[in-house]
């Protein structure tokens, strides 16, 4: 079978753009409620995504100050989603930082089984030490210590999950037997973070256990993706640096001794698709009208982790980069990947504060152009697929699928149908 896009879809309240709740289109507390979730989720579902991805927050950010914040825990959405789709996939993010394996590996392999296995985990390594005081600490841990803890703790949750054996359970009601004890083994890990017995008190799921994806570009954040990861989510607007980039993970998932063909790289792409190019662009145009400039300046100051008066007022300049604080990069992959884009393209703050991503893949076109360049991407070997990021929702999701989907459908590189019943199956399959 010819090779197939994967898409996902990684939704933001209201849209990438900070200016999509204030189209005037919906009441504004739509966009952080579940029926908001549920709607984009299910239209996803109608273009045969193959993954609904959300993110997750340790500490309280200034981006609920501007526009509908991500406040609800994933885990929760994700579970409400499991009952009314039926295909797609459903990734949340837990941090290894804050969480303890036992309970994380029991709470995700529950939502397996409850979606029919078509759940996966986004391991992420949580920097900052607004997080930290969270959770009753002064600072974050070195990042050399938090990659160590997130290796371990992800070794413990993956020997949890397999201390099952896949036929423990055995159902059998004529004996009265119900699980194969002999078939069910502690794991008696003892290290330097995590001392855990086991076994785990739930079986395997369908798809064996939760698919595992990782973000983030870091010489760290890629070692540990080629050790565990089927997909990595990425931050990549350059066609040549991701190929490479993809062609690096390849190796280093070579070099764990896995197959390379088992990790599939999906960069971010911010879409804003009109039925002309035109049409597009105004609606880009309409959407950066509704985000004052204050707005955009005080949340990427606000990212930097700089006072507002630090950038100024020249939006054509680039920014002060001997005024950016080692803790803004230190741990963040993506923010370091974005910001390495930024210097090496020499963007300005009017391009880094404009709601089209200047450091995602942004595409605003007409389905014909936004389908040309995912596709361009795709066969040259810069992508294995994408986490599509509309600008605004459900607009934008509802566009991409009625307009875009079906070009690529007819170009035979994305199914006309759901084919694999589990997200492990249908990442490898494509």
């Amino acid at each position: 079978m010819p090779r197939q896009m994967i898409l996902n879809l990684n939704p933001m309240p209201g849209g990438f753009s900070n200016g999509g709740w204030r189209t005037g289109e919906r009441d504004p507390l739509h966009y952080s409620s579940i029926a908001h979730f549920a709607e984009i989720a299910q239209i996803a579902e109608r273009g045969k995504f193959d993954g609904y991805f959300l993110a997750d927050f340790a500490s309280w950010n200034s981006e609920g100050v501007n526009r509908p914040p991500r406040f609800l825990d994933p885990v929760v959405v994700l579970s409400y989603l499991a009952a009314v789709t039926s295909h797609i996939g459903l990734i949340a993010t837990a941090s290894t930082s804050y969480n303890t394996p036992y309970n994380t590996a029991r709470r995700l392999m529950s939502l397996d089984h409850v979606s029919n296995g078509r759940f996966g985990w986004n391991v992420v390594v949580t920097a900052g030490d607004d997080a930290a005081r969270n959770f009753s600490l002064d600072a974050a841990l070195p990042k050399e210590e938090r990659y160590a803890r997130a290796q371990e703790f992800v070794d413990v949750v993956l020997d949890l999950w397999a201390s099952w054996e896949p036929d423990a359970i055995r159902a059998d009601a004529e004996n009265g037997v119900y699980t194969d004890a002999a078939k069910i083994h502690p794991i008696n890990h003892k290290g330097e973070h995590f001392r855990v017995a086991g076994p785990l008190v739930i079986s395997r799921s369908p798809q064996d256990h939760p698919v595992l994806v990782q973000a983030g570009g870091s010489p760290m954040g890629t070692k540990l993706a080629a050790r565990y990861a089927n997909a990595v989510f990425t931050v990549q607007n350059n066609i040549e640096i991701s190929r490479r980039y993809r062609e690096e993970l390849r190796a280093a998932v070579a070099a764990e001794k896995r197959a390379p063909d088992t990790v599939k790289l999906l960069p971010g792409v911010v879409t804003i698709i009109g039925r002309t190019q035109e049409e597009a662009e105004a609606r880009a145009a309409y959407l950066n009208d509704r985000i004052p400039i204050d707005v955009r300046l005080n949340s990427l100051a606000h990212w930097l982790l700089l006072p507002r008066e630090a950038l100024g007022t020249d939006l054509d300049q680039e920014l002060p980069w001997h005024l950016i604080p080692a803790d803004a990069v230190d741990g963040h992959d993506h923010r370091a990947t974005m910001l390495k884009t930024a210097r090496d393209q020499r963007l300005t703050l009017r391009q880094l504060t404009s709601q089209s991503s200047a450091t995602h893949l942004a595409l605003t076109g007409c389905a014909e152009q936004v389908a040309d360049t995912l596709e361009l991407w795709f066969r040259s070997g810069a992508a294995d697929g994408f986490n599509i990021m509309p600008a605004e929702l459900p607009k934008g999701i509802t566009d991409f699928v009625d307009l875009v989907v079906p070009i690529l459908q007819k170009r035979g590189i994305y199914k006309t149908e759901y084919r694999d019943t589990t997200l492990r199956d249908r990442y490898l399959d494509s």
